[in-house]
Formats: C-alpha cells, structure tokens, sequence
C-alpha cells in the first residue's frame, strides 16, 4: 500500500493532519514530518527521511509539505535516500490539507502510485471555482495528466446512501482513474462504499467530484450519473406500501412491527498467529464465501456485494494481519471502527448503513470461524430483507417472526417453499416499497394477496387459523387405490434427519450438487463418497433416488468457473454440462457407486432433452462400473435408473425415453420456467411464473396416461408437490409418488387425508 509523509514547520500540524487522514484512511500508513530537529518551529531533512523510510511498505511514498523551505527538506531527504526508495518516493506540491486527505483516500482505495499523486494534485489552489456549472472542467497537470471536476446537487431524498454509493463504486469498475468526491470538508475515495457513507451527505448537499488518470474523463461523469438517479422513496405511514409486481408467496395475514434484521454477535477468539500468508488466505476464502452466500440480486444484496470488496475494509485488515493479527481479529476490528465511525453520523440514514458493515462483516467472521450467522429478530416482528437464505426461515419463525416482506424473491425460492411450510405470510418482489417506513412501525402482510399495509387499523389485522395436522403415520391414497408415497428432498445430512422427524416415506431427491457449491476447488472422489454416504445413512427407511450432478442455472460453483450465460438456465447445464466434461462426470459416478455399497439407491439423470444423451449417460455409468470393478473397489450398482423431465419438449414427448428407463421424476420448477419463459428466480416475472404452474397438472396427466402402458411411474418433486392446492391436483393425476422439502410433508398429508 501507498505511504504518506506530511512535512511541516509545526510538528502539532503534521501530527494532527496525519492523525485525520488516519481516520479517514485507516490502512494508510501516515507518517507526520513535522518541525525541527529540536521540536521547534522548522524542518529537518533527517526527519523527512525517517519518515520517508517508515511510510515505505515496498509500493511507495507521496510526499506533501506545507511551505517552501518544507519542500527544501522534503529534496534534500530524497537526494539522499536508497535508490530503490527514491525511484518510488513523490514530491507533490498540493494543498496542505486537502491533498493530504485526497491522498489518503486513494491511497486507501489500492490506487498507482501516481494516482495517488495526482489525486493530490486535484486539490492544488484550493480545487476549481464553485461555479455550479453542469460541464465537467480539466486542468492540465505536469505529469501530463488531466484533473477533470464536476459539481452537483444531491437530490436523492434519503442523501447520499447505500444503494447510490454502492452505484459509485461499481460505475469505476475497469477504468484508470483516481476519483474523490468531496461533501463540505470531507472527501472520500469514490472506489470505497465505506468511505462514501461516511460523507453523511444529505438530499441538497453540493458535492465535488474529481477525478485524475486515463480514464478520469469517463469516470467522473459515470459517478456523476450514480449519484444523481434518486432511489430513495418516502412512503408516508397509514398507505398501502403495495405497487404492480409486488406478489404473496404464502399466503395467511399477520401484523407486527417492521424489522430489518442484523446479524446476531459473534467475537473472535484468542487465537494464534499462524503467518502472514496463512492469515491473509484465510480471510480471502472468507470473503469469497460470505460473497457466496448472499442470495438475491437487489441493491441492498449489491451493496453487501459491494463492501466484501470495499479497500478500506480489506485494506485494513491486511495491514492488521501485516502487523501480526490473526484474521478473525484483524477483520472484526476494521468492521467495528467502521461501523463506529458509521454510527456516530449525525444523519440517521448513514448511521443505519453501521448495521450493513457489521452484517457483511458477521458474515465474513462466521466463515472465517466456521460458525454459521444467526440474525437476532424481535418476536412477533414482521422482516424485511431483501432475500433470504432458504436455511434461515425455519429459525426465523422459531424466534417468533410472524411474517416476511422480500425486496427481491420468488414465490417459488426455497425461501417461500419454508415459509408456506411454516404457515407465515410471505410477500415478495417487494421493491423499495417499504425501505423508507422505521423499525417498529405496525404493518400487515397479505401472503395470499401480497398486500402490505402500513400502520393498518385494528380491523384490518385478522391473522389466519392454525392448519389443520394429522399423524405423520397416516397412509395417503393415490387416484387408482394404491398408496401414495410422500417422500423428501434432501441435500445434507440434516435434511435427511428432518425428512425421518416428519415422516418421509423415502427420498425422492438426493442433490449431489450440493457436494460442489460453496467450494473454491471441486470435491475429488473420496470427497464426494464421504458427502453422500453420511447423507444416505441418515436417510429415512424406504426408496431413496440419488440425482447426478445438476450444475449450472442458478446453482454457482466456484470450482468450475460457469459462465452465467453459457451454462445457465437454457445453457449447457445439468446432464449436458456433465456429458462435455467426461472426466468430471466419471469421477461423480464411481463416487456414487461407491456410496450406493452401504445402502441400495436409485438413479436420476437431470435435464434430459433427447434420447441420445440418455443413452450417453448410461454408457458412461457402465464405464463407471468397469473402472470399479477393474480397481477391485467396493461398489453397487443402482437398482433403478430414471430422468427428471424438466424439459417441455420431454414432458409433451415422452415415449423414447420410456424404453430405456425405470421411473420417471417431473421437476415441476424447472418445469414451470421452461413453459412461461419467467426466470423464477427474477422477482419481476414472479407473477407470470405463477401462473404457469396452473399448466402442471394437465401436462403430469398426459405424461402418466403415455408412462403407464410401459410400467414406468411418475414423480412429482419441486414445490409443486408440497403445494397442498396441487399435490391434490397431482393426485387425480395419477402419480405415484411426491417429494418435497420435509418441512411441508406435514401440509400435505394433512390436505390429502381421507
């Protein structure tokens, strides 16, 4: 990182100056110069040099100074200085206070030496004229660089906040130029979310925003534009916070105050340094994974997206660990003083963003600690997120949430799958309907209508009965007589001992890809046996149909670097990927021949579109088996194979396929996507998604009529199947089975009791 030297003939004026750039650039190291070499009033080439010498972390020195016989001593130091030194120190002649902050912030924000030089050039006589005039304006530089400026009122009602700030940093993604933005006497580094925020900038601010570099002629209009498109929205009290788009998930109607939730503490222990390199790998296989983890593509998720790569935040750490700080206490102690810093705002818009820095940083910690993230909720409170991971609804609700307003979302996530489950409302695709309403304020959830009212009278919040339950032994009756098996999906072995607890008559998914995702380097062999022979042996009693690999669509696996066009949902995706990479594949099939050895399993081919790769994949399971057999490994061969039809044109079609398997499994999400071109996991064709899955039914029954002369049964797995509406549609249908998160078996055998 770049040092800063600040030479003064006061030695109070460098201390305090190195003292505010160090609280505005944490990271930087800032190494005051000032006075003689009695303390005095003056200034001494000896004391320039060690100062030169402490500022040097290997990526260079700025050097600022205040007067004329301070640059003097400033020359002389670096007359005198180790060549190496010298090549990588610059002089720069700036304004004393504000090219020292701008330095600072671009220092902080991992910029070129250079960059940093100029970005305190930009400040030079005092910065351009107040003019107010809408055009950008440059100033020669005598590096040859431009310094362009451009002024602007803030007119977003909520300041300069999150969402904007978090546009600013993405607007200078891949472009050479060093760009500040300045609010009153406060400039921040436009490359860091952390430091924008801390501007504090209300709605009328006048802003300056300057920029220096190749680029900077491009990049300063960029965030000139982020910050004048307004987000923020007043929503007055006692409205309908509803708006086209906005959809129930799961439907019931409960009222509550609103909450955003934060993330429950987690400290970091005492722990042992165990080396720069370790520490510093450590926290970025954290990063990656907190980065991972976030679901949704709202701006608030962006925002959160954005800080795991804030400089300021990262930078600092880095420093830390430098210093001998093991990573757990490095990073926690740069996102505290951030969220302080964020905190002690005298704009409330600003200091909510402190619980933004210590939720991403929460995240951050617990992998850092493998300890997973609890968020700490009120009970009877109403959430609002702008998503939610699938593993946090059922803990939600046991905190006592009674309903949950998704800025983004679908009503076919897995998050609304638990919520449905749960019996709590869900409303999603929400937007910025509700980002201006306080913490607190009552509001009523309509899952069914997806309505939301803010501050309702005492008649409109009427909250819906309890669901009616039956003993999870109950037998349910399929159309023809014979039994309807309820089964579970399930992807870890404590899905497999939630599908035991609610009485799963079997598996009617195992997702082996659950093995790859969330992991920087792909699961080898003896991995992948290990994986899914703990899942197996926690499985319920009865059938147990393991899927191959299913990757790509909206299932990101860092090991294999998908391309989100390529391999996305009407990519090469799901068996089609698997067949490009053989050797992937192969490995993935010994491994669940190996783990099949302790308990008999069924196959599943995912995402069949023809015949021919159906044939392919059988060749490659019988090269599986001979390499097994051929290496003497303990193995076991399934004692079914089957397809999951996802595909439209297989659902419509399926007689080639029925000679060459033992069942057949409709993934009815996938399904339902492929029939109404609605991306389900985009919130604004949540409602066209929706409507297509009245189409499900009618299709599953043609599908058993063409499978039933053939002997072949038919699967439900997917939401569908634990939607009581149309798990009673799927039964007049005449399916044999229906597989579903373990959370809703109860819903369900509840409505299809005799």
């Amino acid at each position: 990182m770049i040092g800063l030297v600040l030479v003064s003939h006061s030695a109070a004026l460098a201390t305090g100056l190195a003292e505010l750039v160090g609280q505005m650039a944490p990271a930087v190291p800032v190494v005051p110069a000032g006075g003689d070499v009695d303390g005095g009033l003056g200034t001494s080439a000896d004391r320039v040099a060690d100062a030169m010498a402490a500022a040097d972390r290997g990526a260079g020195v700025v050097v600022l100074y205040d007067l004329g016989s301070a640059r003097m001593a400033a020359e002389l130091a670096l007359e005198f200085a180790e060549p190496e030194l010298a090549d990588r120190t610059r002089l720069v002649d700036a304004s004393f206070v504000e090219g020292a902050v701008a330095a600072g912030a671009a220092a902080a924000g991992e910029q070129a030496l250079d960059q940093v030089a100029a970005a305190a050039r930009t400040t030079a006589a005092g910065g351009p004229a107040a003019d107010g005039a809408p055009a950008p304006t440059a100033a020669a530089q005598s590096d040859g660089t431009a310094a362009v400026t451009e002024r602007l009122v803030l007119t977003d009602p909520a300041g300069l906040h999150a969402r904007p700030s978090a546009a600013v940093v993405r607007a200078l993604a891949g472009l050479d130029a060093t760009v500040t933005v300045t609010a009153g006497d406060v400039v921040a580094s436009a490359a860091s979310l952390s430091a924008l925020l801390r501007l504090a900038a209300p709605v009328g601010t006048e802003v300056l925003v300057a920029g220096s570099g190749r680029d900077a002629a491009l990049a300063v209009p960029r965030v000139v534009a982020a910050l004048s498109s307004a987000t923020g929205e007043q929503v007055p009290a006692e409205t309908v916070a509803t708006r086209p788009g906005v959809v129930g998930a799961a439907p019931g109607r409960r009222s509550g105050p609103l909450h955003r939730p934060g993330a429950a503490g987690i400290e970091p222990p005492a722990e042992t340094f165990a080396g720069a390199a370790t520490e510093r790998g450590r926290l970025a296989a954290a990063l990656r994974q907190a980065g991972d983890q976030l679901v949704g593509g709202g701006d608030i998720t962006e925002a959160h997206r954005v800080l795991l790569a804030d400089p300021e935040l990262t930078g600092a750490a880095d420093e830390l660990i430098g210093t001998g700080v093991p990573a757990a206490s490095a990073w926690w102690r740069v996102v505290r003083r951030t969220a302080d810093q964020l905190a002690a705002s005298g704009d409330a818009v600003i200091a909510g963003r402190a619980v933004d820095v210590v939720d991403v940083g929460q995240r951050v910690l617990g992998a850092l600690l493998g300890r997973p993230v609890r968020p700490e909720v009120p009970a009877g409170a109403v959430l609002l997120a702008d998503d939610l991971a699938p593993s946090l609804v059922p803990e939600l609700v046991e905190a006592g949430v009674v309903g949950f307003v998704l800025r983004a979302g679908g009503v076919r996530g897995h998050a609304a799958v638990l919520a449905r489950a749960a019996g709590v409302p869900m409303v999603v695709a929400a937007g910025d309907t509700l980002d201006a309403v306080p913490d607190g304020t009552p509001v009523l959830v309509d899952g069914g209508t997806g309505e939301v009212l803010v501050s309702p009278d005492e008649s409109a919040a009427v909250s819906t009965p309890p669901a009616r339950t039956v003993p999870r032994t109950t037998r349910i009756r399929r159309s023809d007589g014979g039994e309807l098996r309820l089964s579970a999906n399930v992807g870890s072995v404590a899905d497999a001992e939630a599908a035991v607890a609610a009485g799963a008559a079997g598996v009617g998914l195992v997702r082996t890809e659950l093995a790859f995702t969330g992991r920087s380097a792909l699961p080898d062999e003896d991995e992948q046996v290990e994986w899914l022979s703990a899942v197996l042996a926690a499985c319920p009693e009865g059938p147990v149909v393991v899927r191959t690999v299913d990757l790509g669509g909206d299932k990101p696996v860092p090991g294999l670097r998908l391309d989100p066009v390529r391999h996305g949902f009407l990519g090469e995706r799901g068996l089609r990927l698997c067949l490009a990479r053989p050797a992937l594949f192969a490995t993935h099939l010994r491994a669940v021949l190996r783990a099949a050895a302790m308990r008999p399993i069924e196959l599943m081919f995912p995402f069949v579109t023809e015949p021919a790769e159906l044939a392919a994949a059988r060749s490659a399971l019988a090269a599986a088996v001979a390499s097994l057999r051929a290496d003497g490994t303990a193995y076991a061969e399934p004692t079914a194979v089957g397809i999951m039809v996802e595909i439209p044109t297989a659902a419509l079609r399926p007689a080639p396929f029925l000679p060459d398997v033992d069942f057949v499994s409709v993934g009815s999400n996938d399904l339902v996507q492929y029939l109404t071109a609605a991306d389900r996991t985009v919130p604004e064709v949540a409602a066209v998604y929706r409507a297509g899955e009245a189409l499900v039914p009618d299709l599953v029954a043609g599908l058993v009529a063409a499978a039933a002369p053939a002997g072949v049964p038919v699967a439900v797995c997917g939401d569908l199947a634990g939607d009581p509406e149309y798990a009673a549609l799927l039964r007049t249908a005449g399916v044999a089975e229906l597989s579903m998160a373990a959370p809703l078996l109860a819903g369900v055998r509840a409505a299809l009791a005799d």
